[in-house]
């Protein structure tokens, strides 16, 4: 499995430093499956060029740039995306990306396939969205067409109700009698580790990195911990909180950290969100490696999953 790690080329830019910080997740992190999104780079940052993403082309620094067209993030101000200029921003920074997807609209399935069917006519090919409460004559479509396909829509969906169309979707269209899939499955914006652990998918992305960084927490890989408060801003009283925790505990959970990477303390976590950035990507780091190589198999043995 591949996961992009997304909201990268806004964060690492607010570092005041983005080019650093650039090199220093790809080269020291070996941090090379991104997603970018069109709408941020393109549109709020003024049609700025992959060109600024240099270290992309390097083949000592094999990155894969997944490109979305952010259409969600557009739909959420109210703005429209072009799709000629999006087609065209695909053509000129084409050695830079490999894969990219349609520009889907959001809450109207027939405009999607629209557009599928006008960036194919346009010389492209581009991975088509399914989203959560579509029509499902929409998938079989795609099905018959494509080897890869997205599922979106699932952000901020009570994790029952998604639980339940995952499950759906995969058993009655995505999965072989074995568990594994019948092809390349994207999931856009998953956060859940749970769900990334449930389904074969090929590629998901994630802002759960920075997200929960920023929220003062951490994930680990610690017996019943895998995410943590740790920091030293927020309501240390929480009974989440490292510094509610037993003493055994909090041990473990520094043990952990100190033998991460490079190495990092308690007292940097608690105080540094960009440590706190570091140490999330290697755990999603570490969880790709884990899910390449034991790969999920989804065989519905119960009628509910929750």
């Amino acid at each position: 499995m591949k996961i992009y790690i997304a909201s990268f080329s806004n964060q690492s830019k607010a570092y005041g430093n983005g080019y650093h910080q650039e090199v220093f997740y790809t080269e020291q992190l070996k941090l090379n499956n991104r997603l970018l999104s069109h709408y941020a780079i393109s549109i709020i940052r003024h049609k700025e060029s992959m060109e600024s993403y240099n270290f992309y082309k390097e083949p000592s620094n094999p990155v894969s740039l997944f490109l979305d067209s952010g259409a969600y993030s557009a739909f959420t101000q109210n703005i429209e995306i072009n799709i000629d200029e999006y087609i065209q921003y695909i053509k000129d920074n084409k050695d830079c990306i490999s894969q990219y997807a349609v520009l889907d609209v959001i809450g109207d399935a027939e405009g999607t396939l629209k557009n599928q069917l006008y960036m194919e006519e346009n010389g492209l090919n581009p991975i088509p969205c399914f989203h959560y409460g579509d029509d499902e004559m929409y998938l079989r479509e795609y099905l018959k067409r494509n080897n890869y396909i997205a599922l979106g829509g699932m952000v901020k969906r009570p994790k029952n109700q998604l639980g339940y169309w995952l499950d759906e979707i995969w058993e009655k269209y995505l999965t072989n009698r074995d568990g594994t899939a019948k092809l390349k499955i994207h999931g856009f914006g998953m956060t859940s580790v749970s769900f990334m652990k449930r389904y074969p998918w090929y590629s998901v992305d994630s802002t759960s990195w920075v997200l929960t960084g920023r929220f003062g927490c951490v994930y680990c890989d610690i017996g019943d911990y895998n995410k943590v408060a740790i920091s030293n801003k927020g309501n240390i009283e929480n009974s989440a909180h490292y510094y509610q925790l037993g003493k055994n505990s909090q041990e473990h959970i520094r043990e952990y950290f100190i033998n991460l990477g490079e190495g990092y303390t308690i007292e940097e976590l608690a105080e540094d969100y960009q440590k706190r950035d570091e140490v999330n990507i290697i755990y999603f780091l570490n969880l790709e490696k884990y899910l390449t190589d034991n790969p999920p198999r989804f065989i519905q043995t119960q009628t509910t999953l929750f």
